[in-house]
């Protein structure tokens, strides 16, 4: 309800000497006074918890003189708050929330602000718990809080709110209407500060999807001002035909907890009468129960597995090979009866989570049992859903063991959900028409192959509209093929609407450079290369393509399949650091958890592995590998291949072993050659952003898309495009995009839900993900017993360093650090773990601190470093800063931010514990803050060597080139290694074995990092 009209209605009422009936506040009840009070501190025995609940405004509760600081009051039971009334001391807050709880243990805020007046606030709340607290972030002056009174006001003994967690939270969901900027989807996602709000009528409606048969037990609904005094939930099993399992015509508003009974996919809120003349307004809207995932989860009644050695032994029946399902997704398989068989097991290439991403071989290879059918044919029992290499095989098993083995055939299931998008393409004959002519051409037709697709379409196509698809820029050439991304949710569902009006109506792809997390942001590569937890990095890549799926972008610039082999590489950071079998192992599992399966799918993000051939082995100025040692950077990127990888990136960087001499990657043939014919390629090769002068020589060369390129670039045209590059060049490329893009199903649904699918960003399973990561990455390098902090409540530490409080640092690029979804930088997230001990904490300095936390490192950047690339150490402010604490006797716990190897041996040995965070992604924080608490045993490892001297990077007073480089740029585990070391090495790699890591040396080696406490 806006605030203007609001304050309008209270004066007239005022005027008019009436108040508003069902006021919260009138009929609430003081539930707090004389309850047991508990804080998080106090500032002496003089000023207890208890002063501020005893009802005399004479005697106050006052805390430490640090932030957080917390006041918490027992109701006895569950309650419900309407209000909550502060009497400040002068000492108050100007940033604090309100929260509740059902255990003292889970936190829901009610009431938050950054602009607390002090004196007397008087706060409407809504919310249900058994205990109320003030969690106080930030003070107005340098004392602690302290409150006169601390009242809470409401309805003792309502019913307590349903148990579990709800099972409405974050899915898709319809309204009959949304008033203003109040989506439907914000009344799911977990937020009291958000909140859907209907138009101002009666009948109006809130439809939520649960994703599969559902049990219903219970409802919370919690009300803005706005309430329904009339309304009824109502479940469906197919959004037509409702029944009703709660009905109420005495609605209270508030928050409202019910016991109810019901089963259904889908269940709605439907208003049928208002308290206010305004519409109906929930902050959230809670199902809780049960639901039945069967009808989505295929049996796993094996491990992935390689088909049998022998095939061929009896024939399939049905689906015919290479069938196109495109009517049901549970196909009837069949074949041939086996003699003596006592029955029979199928065998089917489902998409799995837990394949062994350490193993080489394509993942499409790998099979899973999904049943033991006694009979010769067998109907799934659950939905397939949409891809295009369906793999299966049966296996007949006699009464005596004996086994034999079908033939393998191939079929793919492609059903989309085709509606009407409001964007001038009509729905003729259950497909998009797309060329607005009125009928279904084959590329427009859905039941068609997707080779059927392409060449129609390509025969369409005139060579002006072939080109464009080449080229970025959707957002101002409708008809280009790509847009770069990300953009702001509205702004891309208005470039892919703008395709929609072009003649032939062909979808982009928007794709960006977030290459650690499309909004909830994971660590960088090197960092996950610490934790070495390839299932986690599988899920970290389906989070990103979930939350891209949203609102409709379908690509990310990344991963990187690059080893980082050279110390002074700026971007060894995106990379998997220095060992090949982790980086191939991440690849697998990155590409596949973005691609939600082993291969590209209608529901995939499409992953872009770069920078070909290897940058990490060198850079962007040049790649040194030779006949051996590109076999070690050859590793990455044929497991990319293995998890179906079908866009790759070359890089800016030449290669002077396969193309001596010549330019870079995305320019030469005989590079991009090596890549389809030795590795056997034959997906779509999009450049790095290239300057217009290189576009032509870029195609000619075999480059299918031109990254980032704007075809109305100064000194650029299409047209001399078209006449530079013949058309057989062009039409090679442009089958691969529409290929691709048909693969991707976005000529048959091109958008996300602008709207809603924001409110499905971060959520808490996705931050919880983000936090597991930067915790299994973070490496505890030295402890002199100093770790975990021994402190008890009272004790002060001081946290100092230029990164303690740059919470940017945990990113790079297009991923960020997002303070208003929670985030914390490593000063904010050690005062919060401190208050729940007591512990006091000082930014810089600060009376007898037991110890000193000094975060230190580089800030963030992308293609070059923030310090001079060949002195890769702290600066001397920075070093100081240890130093000085060090000198005054106070232990020091060094947090370093370690994007790429760096010497630490002048601060090494005054350090009582160092502790590397890398690009810990945007739950570095509070995951750093946990550590050094001892909340968990520490568990990363070092992704490179770290030098112990520059010296052993380049010679004396050199430069970044070939000619002073003291290590060996393509070779790992090198820091001062002698020649017969680095002869053993080539030796190993040259025998594809995998050289020991414990060659040279270097400060700390390969893989250091204390896994105990």
């Amino acid at each position: 309800m806006p605030a203007v009209v609001i304050t309008i209605l209270t004066l007239l009422l005022a005027c008019a000497g009436t108040v508003l009936s069902g006021s919260a506040s009138a009929a609430a009840t003081l539930l707090s006074q004389g309850k047991p009070a508990t804080a998080s501190s106090v500032e002496s025995a003089g000023t207890p918890a208890s002063a501020a609940v005893d009802g005399d405004t004479g005697t106050r509760w006052s805390s430490a003189f640090s932030d957080p600081q917390w006041l918490q009051v027992d109701l006895g039971a569950s309650a419900t708050v309407s209000q909550v009334v502060l009497t400040w001391e002068t000492a108050y807050a100007t940033a604090f929330q309100i929260q509740v709880s059902d255990d003292a243990a889970t936190w829901r805020t009610i009431y938050s602000t950054t602009s607390g007046t002090g004196g007397k606030q008087t706060l409407d709340v809504s919310g249900t718990g058994r205990y109320v607290r003030m969690y106080g972030t930030a003070r107005a002056t340098g004392y602690g809080y302290s409150l006169w009174e601390f009242q809470v006001y409401g309805t003792a003994g309502s019913t307590p709110p349903p148990s579990g967690t709800p099972i409405s939270a974050f899915k898709q969901v319809r309204a009959s209407s949304a008033e203003g900027g109040n989506a439907p989807a914000a009344a799911l996602d977990g937020r009291t500060d958000t909140r859907w709000s209907s138009l101002y009528t009666d009948n109006e409606w809130l439809e939520v999807d649960l994703g599969g048969a559902a049990t219903i037990t219970g409802a919370t609904l919690v009300w803005e001002n706005a309430y329904a005094t009339g309304y009824r939930i109502e479940v469906s099993n197919d959004r037509t035909n409702w029944t009703s399992i709660y009905s109420t015509t005495t609605g209270k508003g508030g928050t409202e907890n019910l016991t109810i009974s019901g089963k259904g996919r889908y269940v709605r809120f439907y208003g049928t009468a208002r308290a206010t003349g305004y519409g109906y307004s929930l902050w959230e809207f809670q199902i809780f129960g049960t639901v039945d995932a069967s009808s989505n989860t295929p049996p796993l009644l094996s491990p992935p597995t390689k088909a049998p050695a022998t095939t061929g032994q009896f024939a399939l029946s049905a689906p015919a090979d290479h069938a196109m399902v495109t009517d049901t997704r549970r196909p009837a398989l069949s074949w041939a009866a086996v003699s003596g068989a006592a029955h029979y097991e199928v065998w089917l290439n489902v998409s799995r989570t837990d394949y062994d991403f350490t193993a080489s071989g394509r993942l499409l290879d790998l099979y899973t049992k999904v049943a033991e059918p006694t009979g010769t044919s067998y109907t799934p029992t659950w939905d397939i859903s949409d891809r295009w290499t369906y793999r299966w095989f049966v296996v007949a098993v006699g009464g005596s063991g004996a086994r034999t083995t079908s033939n393998i055939r191939t079929f793919s299931v492609y059903l989309p959900t085709i509606t009407a998008a409001g964007d001038g393409v009509n729905i003729v004959n259950g497909a998009r028409d797309l060329n607005k002519d009125g009928t279904i051409e084959p590329y427009e037709d859905w039941r068609q192959p997707v080779e059927t697709r392409v060449a129609d379409l390509l025969g369409r196509m005139t060579p002006e509209e072939k080109a464009y698809q080449m080229f970025y820029n959707a957002q101002t050439y409708p008809q280009s093929g790509w847009h770069f991304g990300p953009a702001q949710p509205a702004d891309l569902d208005k470039v892919l609407r703008a395709a929609a009006g072009t003649r032939l109506g062909i979808p982009p792809v928007s794709a960006g450079d977030t290459i650690s997390g499309y909004e909830t942001t994971y660590p960088l590569q090197s960092a996950l290369a610490a934790g070495k937890d390839y299932p986690l990095d599988y899920k970290l890549g389906d989070m990103q393509r979930r939350e891209e799926l949203e609102v409709g972008t379908r690509g990310v610039l990344g991963p990187l399949a690059e080893v980082g082999t050279k110390v002074l590489y700026p971007r060894i950071q995106e990379g998997n650091g220095e060992n090949a079998d982790v980086a191939a192992a991440q690849v697998r599992a990155l590409v596949t958890g973005l691609q939600g399966g082993p291969e590209l799918n209608p529901t995939s993000v499409l992953a872009t592995v770069k920078h070909w051939p290897g940058e990490g082995a060198g850079g962007e100025a040049g790649i040194v590998y030779d006949a051996v040692t590109i076999k070690y950077h050859m590793i990455p990127w044929r497991a990319a291949l293995d998890a179906g990888a079908v866009n790759i990136m070359p890089g800016y960087a030449g290669s002077s072993f396969l193309d001596p001499g010549g330019p870079g990657a995305g320019n030469s043939k005989p590079i991009l050659d090596y890549l389809r014919n030795n590795l056997g390629y034959t997906g779509l090769i999009t450049t790095d952003w290239l300057p217009s002068g290189a576009w032509i020589s870029a195609a000619n060369a075999g480059s299918d898309v031109m990254g980032g390129a704007d075809p109305g670039a100064s000194g650029f045209s299409i047209a001399s495009f078209l006449s530079s590059v013949p058309i057989a060049r062009i039409n090679d490329a442009v089958t691969r995009v529409l290929r691709l893009k048909f693969e991707l199903g976005v000529f048959d649904r091109p958008y996300g839900d602008p709207v809603n699918g924001p409110y499905r960003f971060h959520q808490p399973s996705y931050a919880a993900l983000a936090n597991q990561a930067a915790r299994e990455s973070i490496t505890l390098l030295k402890n002199d017993g100093v770790l975990p902090m021994k402190l008890k409540a009272g004790d002060n530490i001081v946290v100092a360093g230029p990164r303690a409080t740059d919470g940017a640092a945990c990113c790079v690029w297009t991923s960020y650090f997002h303070q208003n979804y929670g985030s914390l930088d490593i000063l904010d997230a050690i005062k919060a773990r401190a208050a729940k001990d007591g512990v006091n904490v000082y930014q810089d300095s600060g009376p007898s601190p037991k110890l000193a936390v000094v975060a230190v490192g580089e800030p963030s950047y992308t293609h070059a470093t923030a310090w001079v690339k060949e002195q890769p150490y702290l600066p001397a402010d920075q070093l100081a800063i240890i130093q000085n604490f060090h000198n005054q006797g106070i232990p020091v716990v060094v947090v370093m931010d370690l994007p790429r190897p760096t010497v630490i041996s002048e601060w090494n040995g005054i350090a009582d514990a160092i502790v590397m965070t890398y690009r810990g992604g945007e739950e570095v924080g509070p995951a750093t803050a946990s550590l050094l608490f001892g909340d968990y045993t520490p568990h990363g490892s070092l992704p490179w060597q770290l030098p112990r001297s520059v010296d052993q990077v380049l010679k004396p007073g050199g430069t970044d080139t070939p000619a002073d480089a003291v290590e060996d740029w393509s070779l790992p585990y090198d820091l001062g290694a002698t020649a017969a070391e680095r002869s053993d090495i080539r030796a190993k790699i040259d025998a594809g074995q995998s050289p020991a890591t414990t060659y040279g040396d270097p400060l700390y080696p390969y893989g250091a990092g204390i896994h105990s406490w």
